[in-house]
């Protein structure tokens, strides 16, 4: 399924995607960095190879709120890093994480950044229901439910913002038919 576009890039290429044009190449840089790497120790630390020696001083306090997400909410991860895919639409995307809040199946997006404006969540927002509507159309009989994103900030805090769906499910699919 290699061929089919990823859901960041048809939201780029309709203009929907964050827009990073004012940012200095290397504070995006360290950012993307920062970001891969925080990504890759929550995975770690969820199938249980993270070594935390390792980690760069920068990820440490974002491990730690995500930690503290996972505490506070109860979060259960089933699936981490996995793709999904959309057949009748033609896309699919990686989620960060799949699991359940209480009784609700949810797909998570992790940012690790310190501030979010509309742009960001509107862009993370469009980018989870194509992944919540990926996953229905594949698993009917396990549906999620919720969709959120978590914002893991530098001082080891989150902050957690839930995506609806009704909201923004049809505006996703009004990007994708503009894109194809």
């Amino acid at each position: 399924m290699s061929d089919l576009p990823r859901v960041t890039h048809i939201l780029q290429a309709g203009g929907r995607g964050p827009d990073f044009s004012g940012v200095p190449a290397a504070t995006l840089e360290a950012a993307r960095w920062r970001g891969t790497q925080a990504h890759a120790a929550i995975e770690a630390l969820v199938y249980g190879f993270l070594d935390e020696a390792d980690l760069d001083p920068d990820v440490v306090p974002r491990l730690e709120a995500y930690r503290r997400f996972v505490k506070e909410s109860g979060y259960e991860t089933v699936l981490t890093e996995f793709e999904v895919v959309h057949l009748a639409w033609h896309y699919r995307g990686h989620p960060d994480s799949l699991g359940w809040i209480g009784k609700r199946r949810v797909v998570l997006d992790f940012k690790n950044m310190d501030s979010m404006d509309a742009t960001a969540i509107r862009a993370a927002s469009l980018q989870l229901c194509a992944y919540g509507a990926a996953w229905n159309s594949q698993h009917a009989t396990e549906p999620v439910e919720a969709l959120g994103i978590v914002q893991l900030l530098g001082d080891g805090s989150y902050r957690f913002h839930e995506v609806s769906p009704a909201e923004w499910e049809p505006l996703w699919f009004a990007a994708v038919m503009v894109y194809q």
